[in-house]
């Protein structure tokens, strides 16, 4: 009786919705921030899946010595072993054009098109979300506000801390040569001479 009691609860668990976290950014490049808040939403018992939406668009240092575009990022994902993990999934941002016939990207707009597009009968007993740190307290309500769908959407089961790393001050240390910071940015400092290579990689 007991067995079948847990074995019930286990049944429950499951079918309890689970969310499909979506998580839109630059992430050039990605740093030690980043992957801790894809993998706490990834190790969360109530996430199925996260989908990273990241743009193409490249990115620069201050002083311009320093561009980092989607490749690099993509093979920066791959060395945090972000990649290897079967519930993250990353798609490259859409190309859209503007009211002036400019193309561009956004890949919050990317999450708010996934869910408005999304079949219902793909995700009953699932919840769609958007995925942002702690220091993005508005996220979630401006992407509550933007979705028009019969899905069930929410803020998501946590919010992680936000990391005092940003890309934008590990593109200007890469331009510096400042070793301390860069290794300060990463999930680990041994990945430094590796980061580096992809960094300046052509």
């Amino acid at each position: 009786m007991k067995q079948l009691i847990e074995n019930w609860k286990v049944f429950l668990s499951e079918q309890e919705g689970q969310y499909i976290v979506l998580i839109p950014g630059g992430f050039k490049p990605p740093h030690k921030g980043h992957k801790s808040m894809i993998d706490q939403y990834a190790a969360h018992p109530k996430v199925e899946k996260v989908i990273v939406f990241i743009g193409s668009v490249t990115r620069t240092s201050s002083n311009g010595d320093v561009i980092i575009g989607l490749d690099q990022s993509l093979k920066i994902f791959d060395l945090y072993g972000i990649t290897n993990n079967p519930k993250i999934e990353i798609r490259t941002a859409s190309k859209r054009l503007s009211s002036k016939g400019k193309e561009y990207e956004n890949p919050f707009f990317d999450t708010i098109e996934f869910v408005n597009k999304a079949n219902p009968e793909d995700y009953k007993n699932k919840t769609l979300t958007i995925g942002y740190p702690d220091k993005e307290t508005s996220r979630g309500n401006i992407f509550l506000n933007a979705v028009n769908t019969q899905i069930s959407v929410s803020v998501p089961p946590i919010i992680p801390s936000a990391d005092h790393i940003s890309a934008t001050r590990l593109r200007d240390a890469i331009a510096n040569k400042d070793e301390e910071v860069i290794k300060d940015s990463l999930p680990d400092p041994a990945m430094y001479e590796e980061f580096m290579n992809i960094v300046f990689s052509t």
